[in-house]
């Protein structure tokens, strides 16, 4: 800790008068520079994507790392064209965060996303203004957020435009009175939200019908149900996940809901008939309009096929 702590002298010197205030998710009122120039995202798919969406690149972020020892940012080369092996973003670890590498980007903002609960916000803020950031926030308010810290308005009312016409382009071509559902198995049970990120929104936003299962789950909230209930997620079409940052790929996504109902495929009309959708669970859930735009283009193409539709 010893270069930590000679980081944090440095850090010491007077702060500029440039600086406002913004209330984070947390509740805290925190003092942040007016214009931050070195970003600390200690969370890569919730907050370092969005942010690069808005045109602020990090100075570190956090990461994931791949079976074969490969450093990723979760969703961001696939979103953003940007990743750590080409961007001199450096590398702060995973779960948890390595404070040492975070005093050591020397930020002048760090944005710390709630599921990080395992490192010191005491620790953080002896190196730059924290702010908190929950990652259950739904897309618009999300980037609503880091727009107001970074400055991005305006670009982000054209990415919601975008966002807009995509809803009126699905509501335009998939057939009316279609139900959809989605779910992804995980450790022996199924888990579903009542608003699958990404998914959820553009559907719901287009006024697709899903089942009843999937409308008692509180809104903002997600659950777990055993097999039984497989049955009750029945739909025109089925959406399932998997993670890419885990080097899965849909075949894992099968095996997993095999493990859950081996038979589950005979349960489900979807996946009788043909109509399962699998995505990577990177796109449909970080908080970014260019993945939500991907999600749309999904949707439509598969949604919209005439040769693909239900019979009944």
């Amino acid at each position: 800790m010893r270069i930590v702590l000679a980081i944090l002298l440095v850090l010491a010197t007077p702060a500029l008068a440039d600086t406002r205030e913004v209330t984070d998710h947390a509740g805290r009122t925190v003092t942040i520079p007016a214009d931050p120039q070195r970003i600390a995202a200690l969370g890569a798919k919730n907050v370092a994507v969005p942010l690069i969406e808005l045109g602020i690149v990090p100075v570190a972020s956090q990461g994931s790392v791949l079976p074969d020892g490969t450093e990723l940012m979760r969703a961001s080369k696939v979103t953003t064209g940007i990743d750590f092996d080409n961007s001199g973003i450096s590398f702060l670890g995973n779960f948890p965060i390595d404070i040492e590498a975070v005093a050591l980007a020397d930020p002048d903002l760090i944005i710390l996303p709630d599921w990080q609960d395992e490192v010191s916000l005491d620790q953080l803020e002896a190196i730059a203004p924290t702010i908190v950031y929950a990652t259950d926030t739904p897309l618009h308010e999300a980037q609503a957020f880091f727009a107001e810290i970074t400055g991005t308005g305006a670009r982000l009312r054209h990415n919601r435009i975008r966002y807009d016409a995509q809803v009126a382009q699905i509501r335009a071509l998939v057939p009316e009175g279609t139900t959809v559902s989605y779910l992804h198995a995980f450790d022996g049970a199924l888990f579903s939200w009542h608003e699958y990120f990404h998914i959820g929104a553009l559907l719901r936003d287009a006024g697709l019908a899903f089942p009843d299962i999937i409308e008692t789950i509180p809104d903002g909230e997600h659950a777990r149900f055993s097999a039984e209930r497989l049955q009750d997620f029945d739909a025109d079409w089925l959406f399932i996940t998997y993670r890419t940052d885990q080097a899965q790929t849909p075949a894992d996504a099968v095996a997993a809901m095999e493990t859950v109902l081996p038979s589950w495929c005979e349960v489900l009309t979807a996946c009788r008939e043909g109509r399962v959708v699998y995505l990577p669970r990177a796109e449909v859930s970080t908080p970014s309009y260019d993945a939500a735009m991907a999600v749309a283009f999904a949707i439509v193409s598969h949604l919209s096929d005439p040769a693909r539709q239900p019979t009944d």
